[in-house]
């Protein structure tokens, strides 16, 4: 049988539907509609997996969904990525129409220490000091996807069973799913109030993270790197909840890589900028983002600020060097002279921040699936450094506790050979009553230390707002916001 795919006339906002199951684990809204159409043309809504996949360590809990009874856990051991590899295999659709969205696929997250499975020399010395999942993954047979550049929204459904098989009643099934929650009404105006927050902590004080960018800048004098990205995680003990604070995040700080994630016991909320792969059959495309100004507080102040970063040497040449990376990086996966740089040291424009940006492109290799090319390029240069494994054994040594989640990928791999996945900055995790944010500087060797530090203050202050929370002189200073969401 073919994928069903159906034109649904007067269907929902994204977050008008994607409310409605807020509150559902397994649910996942990918939300674009950024002015720039090539970065964020798409949203997709799935709900629902019909198989979820932890990953912790070499353990795999595979949850099988949707045979009529309980959910049944089977629990594997061995490489994660050698495992989702032969799953995504399983539900693989080579021969439907190419269209320039996935028809089902893996929605979810890739955390950064997965990076264990596929760098030995990187030996793990930070603490695990959170009870989450390195990856968290599910497999989905529908879907809805909001086309804005067309203004049209499709439902898709693939008829997809767990076994791999496939049928039109299933199809039939899965698209009536959607529009049964498309009649379905919505939550009260009052659902997502905000409560109180407390005191923000730091896994780095202001005086540690300035030592260790001292540590750095010995490296790269003694010649072992070039370039560090260098992260300290904050975190508040608050009564917020995750779909408000998404809607929240995504009215102060709106970006192209929006994305709300439920995993059960624990949720992602995500405005990252920085796409880490997109991947349309063998084209593929990586966008490394490096140098940062915060914004003007007027448009003169702040097209100074742009003229700032644009002249910057030292900013310039931290982007050069992780482009490169990336270049190289591409190369491993792709044919010979196929990659390319198209973009170098563009100006994107976000509410709390000036970037710079570059697009680096290539053709994948035959027998490439994309699975195995997310392997390979994961996890992203721009949030490592240069040289990589390097530049990772000493994110080890100095940062004191495991990344998790953050500067993983944020996204999905379609059946179809349509993917995309965002780099998990900007991004916030809610688990047991507290509300995680990592942050992080490219430190390179004429960095400032205090003024890295101030940079990664400029990349939460989005987040803090989404929270009421202030930057004091002194610190981290939360306050009661008493606001409730918009």
């Amino acid at each position: 049988m073919r994928v069903r795919i159906r034109e649904w006339t007067g269907a929902p906002d994204p977050e008008v539907l994607a409310a409605r199951v807020a509150e559902e684990p397994g649910t996942v809204l990918l939300q674009g509609g950024w002015p720039d159409a090539r970065q964020a043309r798409f949203s997709f809504l799935a709900i629902r997996p019909f198989l979820v996949v932890r990953v912790r360590g070499s353990r795999l809990e595979c949850e099988l969904r949707g045979g009529g009874g309980p959910p049944v856990v089977r629990v594997s051991y061995g490489n994660p990525w050698q495992w989702l590899q032969a799953l995504w295999w399983r539900y693989e659709l080579p021969d439907e129409p190419d269209l320039p969205f996935p028809l089902g696929g893996m929605f979810g997250f890739w955390g950064y220490d997965l990076n264990r499975f596929l760098e030995p020399k990187v030996a793990p010395r930070a603490r695990r000091d959170l009870e989450l999942p390195d990856a968290w993954i599910g497999f989905y047979d529908s879907l809805v996807c909001w086309d804005h550049l067309l203004g049209k929204v499709w439902l898709v459904a693939t008829g997809l069973a767990p076994d791999g098989s496939r049928s039109g009643r299933r199809a039939v099934q899965q698209l009536a799913r959607y529009e049964a929650l498309g009649e379905a009404a919505g939550p009260g105006g009052t659902a997502w109030d905000w409560l109180e927050v407390g005191p923000v902590r730091s896994s780095l004080t202001r005086p540690e993270f300035v030592q260790r960018v001292h540590r750095v800048l010995d490296y790269i004098r003694l010649g072992h790197i070039y370039q560090v990205n260098l992260s300290q995680r904050l975190t508040l003990e608050g009564r917020v909840h995750p779909w408000g604070l998404y809607r929240r995040l995504r009215s102060v700080s709106p970006a192209p890589g929006s994305a709300y994630l439920n995993g059960g016991d624990f949720q992602l909320v995500s405005a990252s900028p920085e796409l880490f792969l997109q991947m349309s059959g063998v084209h593929v495309v990586t966008r490394p983002i490096k140098g940062t100004r915060p914004r003007g507080v007027d448009p003169e102040s702040d097209r100074r600020r742009v003229v700032e970063l644009c002249t910057s040497a030292k900013e310039n040449a931290e982007l050069v060097m992780i482009t490169d990376l990336l270049r190289n990086d591409l190369g491993r996966v792709c044919e010979y002279g196929s990659v390319r740089v198209s973009e170098l040291a563009r100006v994107e424009s976000y509410p709390q921040v000036h970037h710079l940006v570059s697009t680096v492109e290539g053709c994948l290799r035959p027998g490439m699936s994309h699975a195995e090319a997310l392997a390979v390029m994961f996890p992203g240069g721009s949030v490592t450094g240069a040289p990589k494994v390097r530049a990772m054994q000493i994110i080890e040594e100095l940062e004191p506790v495991q990344r998790g989640f953050f500067t993983g990928a944020l996204g999905y791999l379609g059946f179809n050979r349509e993917s995309r996945l965002q780099m998990i900055i900007r991004t916030a995790c809610c688990e047991g009553g507290r509300i995680h944010y990592p942050v992080g500087a490219g430190i390179v060797a004429d960095s400032d230390p205090e003024a890295e530090y101030e940079e990664t203050l400029a990349k939460a202050r989005g987040w803090l707002e989404a929270l009421g929370v202030s930057v004091s002189e002194s610190g981290w200073e939360a306050r009661l916001s008493g606001a409730q969401v918009p």
